[in-house]
């Protein structure tokens, strides 16, 4: 049996080839029932469209490219995989695809790698994970060329907001301050802490809710705070510096997850039992959160469903269902699980 085509569609709909064009592609010059009797029509011939041939017919490209930049061997990547499955679930039901690139933000031909990227990609937007989401070479080149950006978890720059895209984020800052007063309404007050990437607007959030939970700002004693740079490896540098203090704190919070599962290989390899000597706790409840040794206390964030939430963005403001700038914030979730115990 041959597979079905747009005239086969036309026929059966009792429609010109160009209404269910526009129906397929989501314009909104149809009315209710022309679109329903086309989507009946499709469905019963089990007609797919062309990709190829969806884009030649209009100025879509029905593509959206997820662009990262980090080390892709490193637990960390489990964030931006995360974020991809829910960008693709997004693409599929919105009949589109998505597509993942990468730029190390360190080459030294980033200028270059950057405008062949944006130049040959005929993409209908971008989906930019940090620290790519903050870089003001990448957002101009974006914005000049009129491609529609999503950035996730930005810097909260008011003035800058309107001019480089649309963001999707949680309240950084709350879900730090609200794990570290969890921590201290244990019974912690010797609670350590393990940055996260300089370049990355998140880190500095959550340092800073730290910070305020713990000391109301004020100044914190250098030992409790390590440098990490939200990968594993990182994590383990910075919980033997501090575990191999002579005053160790009885509590690591780490900004993200990886880094808390480095703290919890670094206590178990030195013989400190986790929780009843050592609390450790981070950011993310990446799926490993929930499997490791003890399992991971820390803040849930809904990573699936922000990258799903950055591709429909792209999809709607495509179809021309989205006007002026907008930012989500997703609400965030403290999770209690067995790494973290009052100090004995």
């Amino acid at each position: 049996m041959s597979k079905a085509t747009i005239y086969d569609v036309a026929r059966v709909a009792n429609v010109s080839i160009k209404t269910v064009s526009r129906v397929l592609n989501g314009e909104p010059k149809a009315s209710a029932e022309t679109r329903a009797r086309v989507m009946e029509a499709a469905r019963s011939l089990n007609y797919t469209p062309s990709l190829s041939a969806r884009a030649l017919s209009g100025s879509r490209s029905f593509l959206i490219a997820l662009v990262s930049s980090g080390g892709v061997s490193d637990n960390a990547m489990l964030y931006v995989t995360e974020l991809q499955m829910g960008a693709i679930q997004a693409c599929r039901a919105g009949g589109y695809h998505l597509l993942t690139e990468y730029i190390d933000l360190g080459a030294s031909d980033f200028t270059a790698l950057t405008e062949t990227l944006v130049s040959t990609l005929r993409v209908d937007g971008v989906i930019l994970i940090p620290p790519l989401c903050d870089d003001p070479q990448l957002l101009s080149l974006l914005a000049q060329r009129g491609v529609t950006c999503v950035r996730i978890s930005p810097t909260l720059d008011g003035s800058a907001e309107e001019k480089w895209g649309w963001g999707v984020d949680i309240d950084n800052y709350q879900a730090a301050f609200q794990m570290t007063r969890h921590l201290m309404d244990q019974g912690h007050r010797d609670i350590g802490f393990i940055q996260g990437h300089p370049k990355h607007a998140a880190a500095a959030q959550r340092e800073a809710g730290y910070r305020d939970a713990l000391f109301d700002g004020g100044p914190i004693p250098d030992r409790l705070i390590q440098p990490g740079l939200f990968t594993f490896d990182s994590g383990l540098s910075a919980a033997r510096a501090l575990l191999e203090q002579p005053r160790r704190p009885t509590a690591i919070f780490a900004a993200n997850d990886s880094m808390a599962m480095a703290v919890l290989s670094v206590a178990y390899k030195m013989g400190i039992p986790v929780p009843s000597a050592l609390s450790v706790a981070g950011i993310d409840d990446l799926p490993a959160a929930s499997v490791v040794c003890p399992p991971l206390t820390t803040v849930r964030q809904p990573v699936m469903e922000m990258g799903a939430a950055a591709a429909r963005f792209i999809i709607d403001r495509t179809a021309g269902q989205v006007g002026s700038y907008l930012k989500k914030v997703f609400d965030h979730s403290l999770v209690v699980r067995e790494s973290t115990a009052p100090p004995t």
